[in-house]
């Protein structure tokens, strides 16, 4: 009796921990939901900045002009802003408007991470003879089916080892008459680390951020995880057969996602190394794959000749400063790690990173063997190296193409935010599975604190004002100014945020903008190297043609440093006008003065 209540304990204790495909599936879908509306929420909070306003200018512009831009040298994100162009016609160009397909996308990035993941990091059932029993079991069925033995022998010995309990367990089961089979469904161990990763992607500040914002990044991130996981499917048997359509899909995704952003062509080295990774795999399914690779050629034409280029020319032409590899690695992984909060001590992030390195380091024994029916058939190292190599390689890409043009900024590999998050949630697993007793509860507290700081950091980004309040200074100059009043903007490329923010941000919102912006001109650019005195007598002679005539001057200035770091316009008015009021906005400024008689 007693055998046969510990044995039927035993069994609804595993039957607690099992989710079964509905189970999951509301999982998902609950976490999917939480994500969007986290980021939907104050959405249009805070003021578009240059870059989005050149968004908006792109997208609704005269549609030659915007299709011009597949075959002009430097042109990026064309395909986004056509996307951007009949959503505006339709809902108008608010911020809120702007920004939702961001939001969209972001939130469509949470599913794809679970089904990458769940191909890539299952985990692994070692801590209960019934599941090594389980996963012994189809281990052998997936042998006898031919599904790629290779890499499970790895798995047995790092994840199941020798198991005589699931012997004795099976005769005491016989003899008391308890069902040897388990309930449908995957343990808690087992759907982990998908989920959490998941769960890491909906919560992370940095997908946060530009979940709400109107540029092309959150999109490139959703694109990177859907031809990731077309890839992996195209690796697959499917059905004991070969199947084109996962390569089709692969080709038109990275497709779109190149000309969403230009270098998103990183994307194809991360899959070229893992075809090699996932050899012999890989090697039976070459011809889709070579075919894929041969119909990206074609949408590519347009860019290589002007990349080419850039690429070979001797002098900079880029605009960026060359950024060494610590520098690089640094600020990629601190923006990964707290989004665009205001500064903190970096020890406040070393759960962050302890987690990532824990699963970067010694994850080996966490990654389990495929779901029951999921593909492809690879061991766990080879899963290990493919989340390695989409977490490096775009980085040692865009480090080696800054050795000939200088093009970092830690956005353009944001995609590689899932990868690091399948290493948190192995990280996860590590602690739980391994730091004895007490390494469920600290794996609990480590998982509470990432999402804790997670949410803190979001809605520091949600309420702080941290990008330039355009919106403000704008709306301020607009009631006040008089139709004969110069304005002065600096830098001269805050025009298209006037033309934006003067207007209605209806379905035309450029339309009438000349009128609006009436009498205006640019701020000089002074950062030429001349020497100060020489700089001064310039400055001197350009702003007297820009104001003759003018007896009030509004001056509209935001990163003054790209163009005039020595604040020589500045210097100018304070000589020769008077000072009648003047606003500050985060990031910006309004000054009004009344031009002196000399």
């Amino acid at each position: 009796m007693t055998s046969n209540t510990d044995a039927m304990s035993a069994t609804h204790s595993q039957r607690r921990y099992r989710f079964s495909p509905n189970d999951r599936r509301l999982l998902l879908l609950a976490l999917t939901l939480a994500a969007f509306a986290w980021r939907v929420h104050n959405l249009g909070g805070q003021s578009l900045w240059r870059d989005e306003v050149d968004a908006v200018y792109f997208a609704l512009r005269d549609l030659p002009q915007t299709l011009s831009m597949f075959i002009q040298a430097g042109q990026n994100g064309v395909l986004y802003f056509l996307g951007l162009r009949p959503w505006m016609r339709v809902v108008g160009s608010s911020e809120f408007a702007l920004r939702y397909p961001s939001a969209i996308f972001s939130t469509l990035a949470i599913p794809l991470t679970w089904q990458v993941a769940r191909l890539l990091i299952p985990g692994c059932a070692a801590d209960a003879p019934e599941e090594r029993e389980a996963d012994t079991d189809e281990v052998g069925t997936q042998r006898a089916a031919g599904g790629g033995a290779e890499g499970h022998g790895e798995f047995l010995k790092a994840c199941a080892g020798p198991s005589p309990e699931i012997s004795k367990r099976r005769d005491e089961s016989s003899e008391n008459e308890i069902p040897a089979t388990l309930p449908a469904g995957l343990s808690l161990v087992r759907v982990a680390p998908p989920l959490l990763a998941a769960l890491f992607m909906a919560v992370n500040p940095y997908q946060l951020w530009y979940a709400q914002e109107g540029k092309m990044y959150s999109l490139v991130t959703m694109l990177a995880l859907l031809a990731s996981w077309f890839w992996l499917r195209g690796i697959s048997d499917m059905d004991g057969r070969r199947n084109w359509r996962p390569w089709l899909g692969y080709l038109v995704t990275v497709s779109i996602a190149m000309y969403a952003h230009l270098l998103m062509i990183m994307l194809l080295p991360v899959h070229l190394l893992w075809f090699l990774v996932a050899w012999p795999q890989s090697k039976r399914h070459w011809r889709g794959y070579g075919l894929a690779l041969a119909g990206l050629t074609l949408p590519y034409l347009p860019m290589v000749i002007w990349q080419w280029d850039l690429l070979m020319a001797g002098e900079k032409r880029t605009g960026f400063n060359f950024t060494p590899l610590q520098a690089m690695l640094e600020k990629i992984f601190l923006s990964q790690a707290r989004g665009f909060m205001p500064p903190t001590d970096v020890i406040w992030l070393t759960p962050i990173f302890f987690l990532g390195l824990a699963g970067l380091f010694m994850c080996f024994s966490e990654i389990g063997v495929p779901w029951p029916n999921s593909q492809p058939r690879l061991g766990p190292v080879r899963r290990y190296l493919l989340v390695l190599v989409w977490l490096l390689a775009p980085i040692a890409t865009i480090y080696a193409l800054s050795l000939r043009q200088p093009i970092f900024t830690a956005r353009y590999v944001i995609w590689i935010a899932p990868a690091m998050a399948m290493l948190m949630a192995l990280g996860v697993q590590l602690v739980w599975r391994n730091a004895g007793k007490l390494g469920k509860i600290l794996a609990a507290l480590l998982v509470a604190y990432v999402l804790f700081f997670w949410f803190y950091a979001g809605w520091q980004q949600k309420t702080q004002p941290i990008k330039y309040d355009l919106r403000s200074a704008v709306t301020y100059i607009a009631q006040r100014r008089s139709p004969d009043d110069l304005l002065i903007l600096q830098i001269p490329h805050m025009e298209y945020a006037y033309r934006y923010y003067s207007g209605g941000q209806g379905t035309h919102p450029f339309a009438g903008s000349d009128e609006r912006l009436g009498w205006w001109a640019g701020g000089l650019w002074t950062n030429n190297g001349h020497p100060d005195e020489q700089a001064r007598t310039e400055v001197d002679a350009q702003m007297r043609a820009i104001t003759a005539g003018a007896d009030d001057v509004w001056i509209m200035r935001s990163e003054v440093e790209m163009w005039d770091s020595r604040h020589l316009m500045d210097e100018w008015l304070d000589e020769h006008a008077a000072l009648v009021e003047q606003a500050d906005y985060h990031g910006t400024q309004v000054r009004h003065y009344r031009m002196v008689e000399e």
